[in-house]
């Protein structure tokens, strides 16, 4: 999140020592700091609407004629017309989902302002205690692992030719396996990884030799079960250097059992106080029960109902808007039909967005489009857009009568150059705007005269002109 926006979020949280009340109190700021852009943004399109019969009568008459059509187009914009005057609120909303994003994902950077020195070696602590109890989840892969750290014996996945019962030949392979039905995030909350096993396993982190063990446990050719290697990978991405997930999930393996809190503080080395921090930290991002550090995943658990809220809450402010907008611009929402589809489909997207992030982003998300319903009843109860039309056609008719109150006066100085000069037309007589008139028209035909080389001839000198 820009440096601006993370204080705002840092301070939130000192406030409430909360990530999800840090969360609602950001996006409260957030909305209100935002209300002015989007209050001219509904006023720019309740004018727009004023502008749109001539906008059509211009596209029509030079559809062929593209330069000519940015020129007149160019002209009504300086009187008001703004096409791109809702582009800024949403750019805006979008910067600030990913400052939320990377606030949920770094919690010791934003939330506690921890040392880098001392997040890397929390992080780097709690992913040798999440490989051990990976490993641990299935014991004839810590076996084998153990067995070739001991000797080197070889983790290699061979096949081998073989017949079933019923004589057919088939291949038989040394992979290990699990129990039917295995959930390794389930076992993991089980497992007590002790100082002992850690110890055992230390040889996997050990890279002085430029040999990388760990990737060999996770390679295609290794003989440990899918679930565990699928797991071991995904540990190796997520704790690696640059990785955006690697402060959450050190948290999440932190506060997953009480042995992984005690190994990671004493493995880590960190202080009485960043451990109390720390400890903290790992108890304030639940908010009602629900671990906002978690990714939802497709499963009845207590995440699933994140991704429940922000899918009701989108579609929810999407129908409102839809009937404020049939209820105050029935002519926009008629040429808006072709984009109901894309309306529809939003709170789709929303869902898909809240499922690829953590709990505490798809909460923000939610949060977000449940101000955002609050702030349309608010602005269609106190600027409805026929008001605000109402009032903008009046100072367009008013701008209007200023310009028809003036005209150009034509004089010719000492020099004989001419010279324009706009009059307000209220302060002449009938005469003198006679006057003006046969200048402008002398003006013209002078002008058309050197243009085809003809003689000019002036206009005789009658009052009834």
């Amino acid at each position: 999140m820009g440096t601006p926006l993370g204080y705002v979020m840092w301070v939130c949280y000192l406030l409430v020592q909360n990530v999800g009340w840090a969360i609602i109190l950001f996006t409260l700021i957030v909305r209100v700091a935002m209300f002015p852009i989007n209050l001219r943004q509904q006023k720019n399109t309740a004018i727009s609407q004023l502008f749109m019969p001539r906008v059509r009568e211009i596209q029509t008459k030079y559809k062929n004629n593209q330069q000519k059509q940015q020129e007149e187009l160019a002209k009504l914009q300086k009187e008001g017309y703004n096409p791109t005057g809702g582009c800024l609120s949403i750019i805006l909303t979008f910067i600030i989902l990913g400052g939320v994003i990377d606030v949920v994902y770094r919690p010791m950077t934003h939330m506690e302002r921890f040392d880098a020195g001392d997040i890397n070696t929390i992080v780097a602590s709690a992913k040798k205690v999440d490989t051990v109890q990976t490993l641990l989840a299935n014991s004839d892969d810590y076996a084998a692992v153990l067995a070739y750290l001991k000797d080197e014996t070889t983790l290699a996945y061979t096949e081998t030719d073989s017949t079933d019962e019923n004589g057919k030949k088939i291949k038989v392979n040394n992979r290990n396996k699990v129990a039917e039905g295995f959930s390794i995030d389930s076992v993991k909350k089980e497992i007590v990884v002790t100082q002992a096993q850690l110890d055992e396993m230390a040889p996997l982190f050990d890279t002085s030799d430029g040999v990388d063990k760990l990737t060999k446990l996770y390679s295609n050719d290794s003989r440990l079960s899918d679930p565990i290697r699928s797991a071991l990978q995904q540990i190796a991405m997520n704790y690696s250097d640059g990785t955006l997930y690697r402060e959450l999930r050190a948290l999440n393996t932190y506060g997953r059992t009480d042995s992984n809190k005690a190994l990671i503080i004493s493995n880590s080395g960190i202080n009485e106080s960043v451990a109390d921090r720390l400890e903290k930290l790992s108890e304030n991002i639940y908010f009602m029960g629900i671990n906002l550090g978690e990714q939802p995943r497709w499963a009845f658990d207590e995440l699933i109902i994140i991704p429940i809220i922000a899918f009701v809450f989108s579609m929810a402010q999407m129908i409102i808007q839809q009937y404020l907008m049939n209820k105050q611009n029935p002519e926009l929402a008629q040429q808006q039909n072709s984009m109901k589809f894309m309306f529809l489909t939003m709170p789709f997207v929303s869902l898909f967005i809240v499922f690829s992030v953590p709990a505490g982003a798809g909460f923000y998300w939610s949060v977000s489009y449940l101000f955002g319903i609050l702030q349309s009843v608010i602005m269609y109860k106190f600027w409805p857009s026929d008001k605000i039309r109402a009032e903008a056609q009046a100072k367009m008719e008013a701008q209007f009568a200023e310009r028809e109150q003036r005209a150009t006066v034509v004089t010719v100085d000492a020099e004989g150059n001419s010279v324009e000069k706009t009059e307000r037309l209220s302060k002449l007589t009938q005469k003198e705007i006679k006057e003006l008139n046969k200048k402008k028209l002398e003006a013209a035909r002078r002008a058309d005269a050197e243009k085809y080389g003809e003689e000019y001839k002036e206009l005789p000198d009658d009052d009834d002109f």
